[in-house]
């Protein structure tokens, strides 16, 4: 049985699952799968193909998510990752998988630009300096502070 709320659906459980995040789905728009079917992942490979994207940008290799990235994850990568490939979403290669959304790999590569752009100008006016609203925060270039590694001592 299955309860639907706008693009997510949840599947009432057959048997334990790891978690809520394999059993919520959701129905990607625009996307489709090899068979010209609209995808449909669960909440837990949409999750891993973000993540996996941010990462094979900031390990300097856009769009190829590494074996060694997933196997460093606490969680179950192998049956998502080919969820991943089901849904048209990503494909096999040596040593890992490609991503084939490129446009979203390119958001990701000028997302990061920014940053280090943002970052270097930062440290070109003096370094990270706290915001108002929220310290934890650069006011300048929006580090934040347990990523950066040159913010100011307390």
């Amino acid at each position: 049985m299955a309860a639907e709320s706008g693009r997510y659906v949840t599947l009432e459980p057959m048997s334990h699952t790891e978690d809520d995040d394999h059993r919520r789905f959701l129905r990607l728009e625009g996307a489709h799968n090899a068979d010209g079917e609209e995808a449909v992942v669960s909440v837990a490979a949409f999750q891993l193909h973000g993540f996996g994207t941010i990462h094979s940008v900031e390990g300097g290799h856009p769009g190829f998510v590494s074996d060694e990235y997933l196997n460093a994850i606490s969680a179950e990568t192998t049956i998502t990752a080919a969820e991943l490939c089901t849904a048209g979403m990503w494909e096999r290669a040596e040593g890992g998988y490609k991503v084939l959304d490129q446009e979203m790999v390119q958001q990701v590569v000028g997302y990061q630009h920014k940053m280090d752009e943002d970052a270097e100008f930062c440290r070109a006016t003096g370094g990270h300096e706290p915001s108002d609203e929220d310290p934890d925060l650069c006011r300048k270039c929006m580090a934040w502070r347990p990523t950066a590694e040159d913010w100011p001592a307390d």
